[in-house]
């Protein structure tokens, strides 16, 4: 039986992540960068910590994969979710 494959952004996120309950999913992922406003705390907290721990290079395969524009990523991670 083959694993899932999860992408390095993901497992960041939910690295970061203590409660399972509250791991992000590649839905859940991809949603956030299609939302501007009203984050929920668990969304603000992701965004943060892919701010301060997510590398170059997950952003862009991430951004790659999924077809989401770079440019909307870190449109995103730039505003001000607090």
């Amino acid at each position: 039986m083959q694993a899932e494959f999860h992408p390095m952004l993901l497992l960041t996120v939910n690295n970061s992540i203590g409660n399972r309950k509250n791991h992000f999913t590649i839905d859940n992922l991809c949603q956030l960068f299609t939302k501007e406003q009203n984050f929920t705390n668990v969304e603000k907290y992701v965004l943060d910590t892919i701010k301060t721990e997510a590398s170059t290079e997950e952003l862009s395969w991430f951004s790659k994969h999924y077809h989401i524009p770079l440019s909307k990523i870190k449109h995103v991670l730039s505003s001000n979710f607090y």
